[in-house]
């Protein structure tokens, strides 16, 4: 798979694990006196979160996403597979990898959740 691109920055590694972009289904069950009734508005893409976890990053890709995250703009996701998507980053967490024997600065346990506005 190609590397993924993120706005303008195509990442120098790409995560370990990425949930699929999947359309999801709108509907709701309402209970009557009689039983039930039942309301589908159908499926889309748009709402879908997705998220990506790495277990180890560098600073540098981790600085990237940060200001991704901070431009609090709608940027274009291209995950590779032939479709992109307009997201919107809904949340970065990771945690800072304190061992001295490593000559990198490294982030760990890195999750990137997006919020997918739209299908190119």
């Amino acid at each position: 798979m190609a590397l993924m691109i993120l706005g303008a920055y195509t990442f120098a590694m790409n995560p370990a694990t990425c949930t699929m972009p999947f359309a999801k289904r709108s509907a709701a069950a309402a209970e009557t006196v009689g039983g039930v009734e039942f309301f589908s508005w159908g499926t889309f893409i748009e709402g879908a979160e997705v998220t990506m976890t790495w277990e180890f990053m560098t600073v540098a890709q981790f600085a990237s996403l940060v200001s991704l995250l901070t431009d609090d703009a709608q940027i274009v996701w291209t995950p590779g597979t032939g479709t992109t998507y307009n997201v919107q980053i809904l949340d970065l967490q990771g945690e800072y990898f304190l061992d001295q024997t490593v000559g990198a600065q490294f982030r760990k346990d890195v999750t990137l959740k997006l919020v997918i506005i739209s299908e190119n």
